[in-house]
């Protein structure tokens, strides 16, 4: 299937979504390696314990990925940046509204970070039929871009927050757990590219991945940046 681009909307609803998946994610391995059972106490607890900090993490990480995503000239906007006067006390709020590039999509950002919270505070993860069912798909056809990009801006969100919790929650771990970024990438592709949850199951791994990919240019861009994302981060 040959797509060519994708709603700005869905790309940054399914980069909250990931940021969280990413980030619970990230606490579970760094405390509790290779645990699958998590109860919903346990999910409760990390949302929790991590409240205070959630936004401004969410935004550190979510704002140079957002700003590639909305802005075409990074020289631009880091001078409009320093006009504004923008600086290490600029609130988490005004940078994200700024990186989002209108009110429209930051509010599909507030909205799905509001989703993702209160998931969590009923004790789970929010399931990938769950977020299809509640992304309500906009009418604006200008309001999208490229795919190879979108691709990019998923994979970037999920392997930063994911390594940034990783670290911060046990710094003695060297390495990111191969199974949770390629469930990461696997539910995250899912989310960006389709409407629908389809099957996962399989033994062979890339031919997973490229049926979740839809074609062989999106499963170049995706490999490559997971590739590069990785050597970046560890």
């Amino acid at each position: 299937m040959r797509i060519t681009t994708v709603s700005r909307h869905k790309v940054v609803a399914a980069m909250t979504r990931g940021f969280f998946q990413a980030f619970v994610s990230g606490q579970i391995d760094a405390t509790q390696p290779g645990k699958t059972d998590i109860t919903p106490l346990e999910y409760k607890k990390i949302i929790a314990d991590n409240y205070e900090k959630l936004s401004a993490c969410y935004v550190s990480v979510m704002f140079p990925i957002l700003i590639r995503l909305n802005y075409a000239d990074g020289e631009a906007v880091a001078e409009d940046m320093k006009r504004r006067n923008f600086s290490n006390s600029t609130s988490p709020k005004i940078l994200l509204r700024y990186a989002c590039g209108s009110k429209e999509v930051y509010d599909t950002a507030i909205k799905e970070y509001q989703q993702q919270i209160a998931t969590l505070l009923s004790g789970r993860l929010q399931t990938i039929s769950e977020f299809f069912e509640n992304y309500k798909r906009g009418t604006e056809t200008t309001e999208v871009v490229d795919v190879a990009l979108a691709i990019r801006s998923m994979v970037r969100t999920q392997m930063m927050a994911y390594s940034t919790v990783l670290k911060a929650a046990n710094p003695e771990l060297a390495t990111l757990h191969q199974a949770t970024v390629f469930r990461l990438m696997l539910h995250g592709t899912m989310a960006l590219l389709h409407e629908e949850p389809i099957s996962l199951e399989g033994d062979n791994l890339e031919l997973i991945f490229r049926r979740v990919a839809l074609n062989s240019d999106n499963f170049e861009v995706l490999m490559n940046e997971m590739n590069q994302a990785y050597e970046d981060l560890v």
